[in-house]
């Protein structure tokens, strides 16, 4: 195993996009302000800032794989853009692990953080250092590049209250040595006294920028991509969640030039201004689904996207078709299942068997047509969905699940095969779908499925994006929580999906902990009635009963 090497931040940021760059496998620059002022903020308190893990691979190697190269962003609302110059006796540097870090000083010493649509540099409060605020203690701030090299706020008593020293002009500083001078022409001529500490936080902060070998990083030399994936997965766990397949994305994207731009117009058409959570993750398994000849080949794994699949999926009538399918599946689930919003759906897998249906039936759209969908289909579809999510049958072991349902749908006739499937799952794998009346007892206030649950109830007219934010549903218990536990009634009794129901946010901040009796005076016959509430005299004394009698109400409004 090699031995980690060090850096200066400056060695570094100095070859950004020269000698370092980003593989094609990370994503975009996402980072906060508050993100960076901590960064910062650890920097001048001696905190450790992680380490770092850079794929070391030569030029002749990079171009024989064609593996792409990304370069970093100078402007934090950028995208990572290809770089396709490869010298082939040059020495590359790929960043595994530390691609936040290192971008964040790329650009506050050489770019821009964007802010309202206009440009923002880091500024050092160097009159801060003496006191902790919200675990802060040196003080940073992102201001307009306007502001100038430094400048004062000042306090209701018209006195220097901070001092802000643009970072990007430490950072020129040439010599430690010159600090001093350099702030006390700046500041305390014109402005405030600075003390020897307070000048010396300036000094250090440029020390540490430049002098000092901080960066710690492990040059990972290993040419098996799948072990290289693998390793990316395992070291960004604790970062922003990334998946297998949104690395192999890449072997796609390395194979297939127009692969980022195909993907993004299919999930930016699924989605539908974010109503739904679809992904290239999901797309990815659909591909894998329609190929698949068993288990193993449904795996994450690059052997599964070789040369021929992606050859393949190049192909303009095949993306068509495989385009058309998705996003007709995605239409029966909006507007004929009426599961309207992500919050409604615990498993985006449960829709790739009706996706690989209507792709081998070649179905295009809707209706009573040749090659359309039925609307006997449509109900065999529906209750098989519902039941699957219900049933929770894509916990675990997904592949297999998924497996199975291809199996029985290649071994059906014309119709979509939901109780083969059932069947076939059920024999092999010894997992039920049939809901019962306990599973539905089991899902309570804000959990998986809850939502589901009571948008049937309602039968699908909920509106999970109203223009209005007041209008947006939540989940309220109808026996508020404070008077439930007053009686002494446990969580169970209290978060039962029979005590919820929706309702818009500010109606919902109005009601708040009114008890029952008080707030069902407020409610009109209607009212009652869009929320299922049992007719009869209730109270916390026979709320046992009000739940039976809502449970059945409930219960009847479900169609599955």
């Amino acid at each position: 195993m090699q031995d980690y090497s060090r850096e200066t931040i400056h060695e570094i940021v100095e070859k950004i996009n020269d000698k370092y760059f980003l593989p094609d496998i990370q994503r975009d620059f996402v980072w906060k302000p508050v993100q960076v002022y901590t960064l910062f903020d650890s920097l001048l308190r001696d905190y450790p800032i992680s380490t770092f893990l850079f794929w070391k691979l030569d030029g002749t190697y990079l171009e024989k794989e064609n593996i792409k190269k990304l370069k970093f962003v100078c402007r934090s609302d950028a995208k990572n853009e290809p770089d396709t110059s490869i010298n082939p006796e040059k020495e590359y540097f790929l960043v595994l692990d530390g691609q936040q870090r290192l971008t964040t000083f790329y650009l506050v010493l050489k770019g821009n953080y964007i802010i309202r649509n206009k440009k923002y540099d880091l500024y050092f409060n160097i009159l801060s250092g003496e006191t902790e605020d919200d675990g802060i203690l040196y003080e940073f701030n992102f201001f307009n590049t306007e502001k100038g090299e430094v400048f004062i706020d000042k306090g209701d008593d018209d006195k220097p209250e901070k001092a802000w020293f643009r970072v990007k002009n430490i950072y020129a500083i040439q010599e430690i040595e010159d600090v001093s001078d350099i702030v006390g022409e700046m500041f305390e001529e014109k402005y405030v006294s600075l003390s020897k500490k307070q000048k010396k936080a300036v000094s250090k902060l440029l020390r540490i920028l430049k002098y000092e070998k901080i960066i710690y990083y492990y040059p990972e030399i290993e040419k098996d991509y799948d072990k290289v994936l693998d390793i990316f997965v395992r070291t960004n766990a604790g970062g922003t969640k990334l998946s297998y397949s949104d690395l192999l994305f890449s072997t796609i994207k390395s194979k297939w030039v127009d692969a980022r731009e195909k993907f993004d117009e299919l999930i930016t058409t699924l989605n539908d201004d974010d109503k739904y959570d679809f992904s290239n993750d999901f797309v990815l398994k659909t591909i894998l689904f329609i190929n698949a000849k068993d288990v193993n080949s449904l795996r994450y794994k690059t052997m599964n996207f070789g040369h021929d699949i992606i050859e393949k999926i190049k192909q303009e009538n095949y993306w068509k078709k495989l385009s058309v399918s998705i996003c007709l599946a995605r239409e029966i689930l909006r507007d004929k299942f009426h599961l309207t919003h992500k919050k409604l759906i615990s498993s985006n897998n449960a829709l790739i068997p009706i996706i690989y249906w209507l792709y081998t039936k070649e179905k295009k759209a809707i209706g009573s047509e040749r090659n359309c969908v039925t609307e006997d289909d449509i109900i065999l579809m529906r209750t098989w969905f519902i039941k699957a999510l219900l049933s929770g049958v894509f916990g675990g072991q997904s592949d297999t699940i998924l497996y199975k349902c291809k199996s029985a749908i290649d071994d059906a006739s014309s119709n979509f095969p939901s109780e083969q499937i059932e069947d076939r799952i059920k024999k092999e794998t010894k997992k039920i779908m049939k809901v019962t009346i306990d599973d539905i007892n089991k899902i309570a206030y804000n959990s998986n499925n809850s939502h589901l649950i009571l948008s049937l109830a309602y039968k699908s007219a909920i509106n999970f994006q109203p223009c209005l934010k007041s209008n947006i549903p939540e989940q309220d218990h109808i026996f508020s929580q404070d008077e439930l536990k007053q009686a002494q009634k446990s969580d169970d009794e209290i978060n039962t999906i029979f005590n919820i129901r929706y309702i818009g946010k500010a109606p919902n901040q109005s009601k708040s902990n009114k008890p029952f009796n008080k707030w069902i005076e407020t409610q009109t016959e209607i009212d009652k009635a869009t929320h299922l509430i049992p007719k009869g005299a209730w109270d916390v004394n026979n709320y046992s009963e009000f739940i039976e009698q809502r449970k059945n109400l409930i219960l009847d409004a479900l169609k599955y």
